[in-house]
């Protein structure tokens, strides 16, 4: 149940980082008001991440599953939402190769003890 957990966690806050990077391209009315926005979310975001990290640990066991899960997740959250957002491809062929990439590494972090 645990790894569950973990896995929405760091969704959570790719899907709220990814907000932040992309904002200004989505919205206009960011433009005069990024900073309070940003100003506003980065403490959720870091703390979704840090409790993350430390459950991803016990979970994981190393730090760097927890790295490699987070990338692939975060991953595979950008393609998502830039296809919703901006309509763009992803199912091109080299997103298909890099998301086969991220579910292996996935696989590996969580499956390879």
């Amino acid at each position: 149940m645990k790894i569950v957990y973990l896995f929405v966690l760091i969704t959570l806050a790719q899907l709220i980082s990814w907000y932040q990077s992309n904002s200004l391209l989505l919205w206009d009315w960011l433009k005069e008001n990024y900073i309070p926005v940003v100003v506003c979310t980065s403490p959720i975001v870091g703390l979704l991440f840090a409790y993350a990290t430390k459950l991803g640990y016990e979970v994981l066991g190393t730090l760097w599953a927890v790295r490699f899960t987070a990338f692939s997740v975060g991953y595979l959250v950008f393609i998502a939402l830039a296809w919703y957002h901006f309509d763009e491809d992803p199912f091109s062929y080299k997103n298909i190769v890099t998301s086969i990439l991220c579910f292996a590494l996935l696989g590996v972090q969580i499956l390879w003890k």
